[in-house]
């Protein structure tokens, strides 16, 4: 009987490992002789940059630049979930034919998201902003699709989870340039502060020349019977995988509203209340960049390593619940004039730890669930989840932010009360999870893309 994904250990595969073992692996994971995640990794700090500037500055600069109402921007940010789900279907489907493959989802990505900076460079009405949101959601769907996949075929099971904190750390760095240098861009072009989207399309570019000069054609072949409709169905009926993703859409709402809901908090809730933090556009981008994405970048690498040969329940578990106090420490900085900057540094140290502890896990369990041959698929299906939390996080965050500064301060309670239906739904998913077999992984049988 084939091992289930989760024994005691949450990794089958590593339990004959010694702890020696485990470093030498994962130093490995970073080497440069892995030439397809390390391609990987630069594309995701290159697409970071250009993802993170766009999320983090659209409700600043729509809202106090050009004097639009939080829940207008957020319902406009929402909107990008609607074709995000196209996105990842499509993109997945494409990503596993062979007539595509991962490569040329990716370079359609990025080709998309140059198209979203023009677009927001030239935006002056709502109606723009919507129209870039869709084309946004499906950029994003095509790349988290692809990418997903094109690392869990670069790696084996078992480095998978370093693999992915590695990517991590990527997507920080990425973050981190983003925002700070959004923030130095907008002092830069302060007449124009559209202009610093311009940044952006020029990173897309860079990815796209970085995609079509490095990265494989080559995929796990699927099976000639197995139409792509057939594939997205076979996961769509993959029980364990649709209650992870229920689990998993409080966590990627979680994400949301720390990238598109808390810099409007900090810069129009918070002021007044204590001079010390400060409240304007610099101050906050430096305050989410040393404290969110730079722990995040420090701590992911050793906390994955530290969190490995513990159960992965246990992990996500811990992790969620760390996600729920950060977001009642948000309300603390919000309530209390007393070390109000403590408060705001320490929630979003907390809400750092809580992402790096999670994520990795997150991917590597999906990629468990997956056959080979249908991982576009499962990383499609799964990724619906951040699909639902994007649409959920900004329109609900902008409208507790229109709300006076007690429901504001308060929405973040509420928040952190939902950890609660969340990790309940994981333990739900681990007792599923642990009466079926797992997907017995069989060395990938690779067709080039070039093949008819």
């Amino acid at each position: 009987m084939p091992e289930r994904a989760s024994d005691n250990s949450g990794q089958s595969s590593q339990s004959s490992q010694s702890s020696a073992d485990r470093p030498m692996k994962f130093s490995a994971a970073l080497q440069l002789s892995n030439r397809q995640v390390t391609i990987q990794a630069v594309g995701r700090l290159l697409s970071q940059v250009s993802y993170g500037l766009i999320n983090f500055y659209i409700p600043i600069l729509f809202v106090n630049q050009m004097g639009f109402s939080a829940t207008s921007v957020g319902f406009a940010i929402s909107l990008c979930a609607v074709t995000e789900v196209a996105g990842h279907f499509v993109g997945g489907s494409l990503a596993d034919s062979p007539r595509f493959g991962r490569r040329a989802v990716l370079s359609l990505a990025a080709v998309l998201g140059v198209a979203v900076s023009v677009i927001l460079v030239l935006a002056n009405s709502l109606w723009m902003l919507i129209l870039a949101s869709f084309v946004l959601g499906v950029s994003l769907g095509f790349y988290w699709t692809a990418s997903g996949a094109a690392v869990m075929d670069a790696t084996e099971p078992e480095d998978r989870s370093r693999a992915f904190a590695v990517m991590g750390v990527a997507e920080y760095v990425g973050l981190g340039i983003g925002i700070l240098g959004g923030s130095v861009l907008l002092r830069a072009v302060a007449a124009n502060p559209e202009l610093i989207f311009v940044g952006c399309g020029l990173m897309f570019l860079v990815f796209l020349v970085l995609v079509q000069g490095g990265m494989t054609r080559d995929y796990p072949l699927r099976s000639e019977t197995e139409s792509a409709s057939g594939g997205i169905l076979s996961a769509l009926k993959d029980k364990a995988l649709l209650v992870f993703m229920a689990a998993n859409s409080f966590f990627t709402t979680y994400v949301a509203l720390v990238t598109s809901t808390i810099p409007l908090y900090f810069t129009n809730v918070m002021a007044g209340s204590d001079p010390i933090p400060g409240v304007s556009v610099g101050s906050t981008a430096s305050l989410f960049t040393w404290c969110y994405i730079g722990v995040g970048a420090v701590l992911q690498i050793p906390t994955t390593s530290l969190l490995t040969p513990l159960r992965r329940i246990w992990v996500l578990t811990g992790a969620i619940a760390l996600w729920g106090i950060g977001f009642a420490l948000l309300w603390a900085a919000g309530s209390f004039a007393q070390a109000q900057f403590i408060w705001a540094i320490v929630a979003l140290c907390l809400l750092s730890l809580a992402s790096v502890a999670y994520k990795p896990f997150f991917v590597a369990t999906v990629s468990d669930l997956a056959p080979p041959s249908l991982r576009g698929t499962y990383v499609a299906v799964s990724s619906q989840c951040w699909t639902i939390g994007y649409f959920i996080g900004p329109l609900l965050g902008g409208w507790a932010m229109d709300q006076s500064a007690l429901v504001a301060r308060r929405f973040w309670l509420g928040v952190g009360f939902s950890a609660v239906a969340c990790i309940a739904l994981l333990w739900v998913f681990e007792s599923i999870r642990a009466k079926t077999p797992a997907v017995a992984e069989m060395p990938d049988v690779k067709l080039s893309a070039d093949t008819p």
